[in-house]
């Protein structure tokens, strides 16, 4: 059993499904108007009914996914949640309400997870496909080819805050709608062209937005195939238009809770289209919700995008693959001897074995200050297939993986993360130390136990230190640094095991 949760602008999804012979089959979907974006204020806080309806929703969201295991939840928040202003505080009731962790993802890989999703539901005979998603934060656009997105972009505009912005008083205008179309077309007028000449054979947009603007076309023109194009789009602006008003739309196929914030996703349809010379737009019917399901399915088997991604960030920034896999064996095995006592899972150990591989990509920049100069261009990098909390968790584990480790950079992150970012990162400090020559042949048989959840306990053999004097010495100092992140390290000699003489 699999669950994905969309926690939208507009809306909050959850998906459930089974996996029957390597395929998905849906068996329970849940959607719910939350309208999150329009209960967000200018100061990015939430009202207090928009946090207590949210709040409500995951509750019942976290009795549909209970008893399925944790690993196979993947729950998200987009363009609000990276608008809030202390996400984190809301965070911690969220999670608590829904029972299951909660990633926000950026813009980009909001795209990458909708390409996912909706060509999934596409024939394979199309090379390349655009994909457009308008949530009610952020509007998606996407290109890629049969197998993996190539451009992804975000706008900040979506149908909720365009709406308000556009006709706060309900008042629908053919000025107001040109005036918002133009600040619509300005954001995208910044990388159109490189989508124009990156090309495509198929247009397809996603999104509830998308599809109830063809449930109005189809209800209108009957006879004219599926699809959207940009004369139709125009019909439906007009007679939108003729209504004056919000409150006085009404259109075949156009639900009640929609009505209030569709105009402001069909001018930014209008815009998008117009910008990207869009004849005819597919409607599909699936989205980020099961963007989120295969890439959960990936995550869990050998077709993890964060793979690639670590990889490909490797080479741009030249970092020595043999230092990094002397450190990553390093950090592993030493994970291996103490995750269990700890309650780490397997999701740990991968995001350890990342920042290991790139723990030294701050030297492309300079020697001085290497490892804060790697901490942020994996705090701030686009990174397809990891979401922000991983990044920067990880950003963490390399900005502090040498030298006085700042506390006050841990409690940045959630409170869920904070004793896994502590032990993580005492597991990375004792592998940098030991690899600190560069050699194969330093490679040393060592034990770590964990005696509790905070006390580290590491035996070498006899004699080992005293003939490697720097390592003892940056053991000793190692011993001062963890203390100041509540951590203590004790130092010994293995003991022989009998044996026959």
């Amino acid at each position: 059993m699999y669950a994905a949760i969309d926690l939208g602008s507009n809306s909050f999804h959850m998906i459930v499904a089974r996996d029957d012979h390597g395929e998905l089959r849906v068996i329970d979907r849940i959607k719910e108007m939350v309208r999150l974006g329009g209960g967000l204020n200018d100061e990015g806080q939430l009202e207090e009914a928009t946090r207590e309806a949210a709040l409500s929703c995951l509750s019942r969201f976290g009795q549909r996914i209970k008893g399925i295991p944790d690993s196979n939840v993947r729950a998200v928040g987009t363009q609000t949640f990276r608008r809030l202003r202390n996400p984190a505080t809301f965070l911690v009731v969220a999670e608590t309400a829904l029972g299951s962790a909660i990633d926000i993802v950026s813009g980009r890989e909001e795209a990458r997870l909708v390409y996912i999703g909706v060509r999934r539901n596409m024939p394979a005979d199309v090379e390349r496909r655009l994909v457009i998603d308008i949530g009610g934060g952020s509007t998606e656009i996407v290109a890629g080819d049969n197998l993996e997105p190539v451009l992804a972009e975000s706008i900040p505009f979506g149908c909720v805050a365009t709406t308000r912005q556009a006709f706060p008083d309900g008042r629908l205008g053919i000025e107001r709608w040109r005036q918002a179309r133009a600040k619509v077309l300005g954001e995208l007028q910044q990388f159109r062209a490189t989508f124009r000449d990156y090309g495509w054979d198929q247009a397809v947009g996603s999104s509830g937005t998308i599809r109830a603007v063809q449930s109005m076309i189809t209800q209108l023109h009957p006879d004219e195939p599926a699809g959207i194009t940009r004369p139709l789009l125009r019909d439906l602006r007009d007679r939108f238009m003729a209504a004056g008003e919000i409150g006085r739309l009404d259109l075949q196929g156009l639900s009640e809770r929609r009505r209030p914030v569709i105009a402001g996703g069909i001018l930014i349809l209008d815009a998008v289209m117009k910008a990207l010379r869009i004849e005819r737009l597919q409607v599909s019917d699936f989205a980020l919700r099961e963007g989120l399901l295969y890439d959960l399915l990936g995550r869990l088997g050998a077709d993890d995008p964060r793979d690639q991604t670590v990889s490909g960030m490797a080479r741009r920034y030249e970092c020595d693959p043999a230092q990094a896999e002397r450190v990553s064996g390093w950090a592993c095995t030493a994970f291996d001897q103490v995750g269990t006592p700890w309650k780490l899972g397997d999701a740990h150990r991968a995001l350890l074995r990342w920042a290991c591989q790139l723990h030294e990509m701050g030297l492309a920049i300079a020697h001085d200050g290497a490892a804060q100069h790697g901490g942020y261009i994996l705090q701030h990098a686009d990174m397809p297939g990891f979401t922000r909390n991983e990044q920067a968790l990880m950003a963490l584990l390399v900005a502090l993986q040498r030298d006085r480790p700042d506390p006050e950079r841990i409690q940045s992150l959630p409170p869920r993360l904070h004793r896994t970012a502590r032990q993580l990162l005492a597991l990375l400090r004792l592998a940098v130390i030991f690899n600190r020559a560069r050699s194969d042949s330093d490679a040393v048989d060592f034990r770590l136990t964990a005696k509790n959840s905070d006390k580290l306990q590491l035996a070498l053999p006899s004699g080992w230190l005293d003939s490697h004097p720097l390592t003892s010495h940056d053991l000793a100092v190692e011993i001062e640094q963890l203390a100041r992140l509540g951590l203590g390290l004790k130092v010994g000699a293995r003991k022989r095991k009998a044996g026959l003489v």
